[in-house]
């Protein structure tokens, strides 16, 4: 099973767009912190949002706010002249 369950603060917010079928698509990021020992770092999520939910969050580009995020993960890997790329 593939679920993925991401807690953070919203950063940026792209613009609403729309594939060639006609489905709303918007990406925005998510900063989540990852305590180590006594620093505290953080790592930044890419994320996809489709049809009305795409539409809810580019409408309302809440920057700061806290946001809980459930969904799956998928890798988009491509070719590119005979070698494979890979991008999380």
């Amino acid at each position: 099973m593939n679920e993925f369950t991401l807690i953070g603060t919203l950063l940026n917010v792209g613009p609403l767009e729309e594939t060639s079928s006609g489905i709303k698509v918007v990406n925005f990021y998510v900063k989540a912190d990852r305590p180590f020992k006594s620093n505290v770092a953080y790592d930044e999520f890419k994320v996809t949002a489709f049809k009305g939910l795409a539409e809810d969050i580019a409408s309302k580009k809440v920057f700061g706010s806290d946001v809980l995020i459930r969904g799956r993960l998928q890798a988009n890997n491509y070719s590119k002249d005979g070698r494979v790329y890979y991008s999380p």
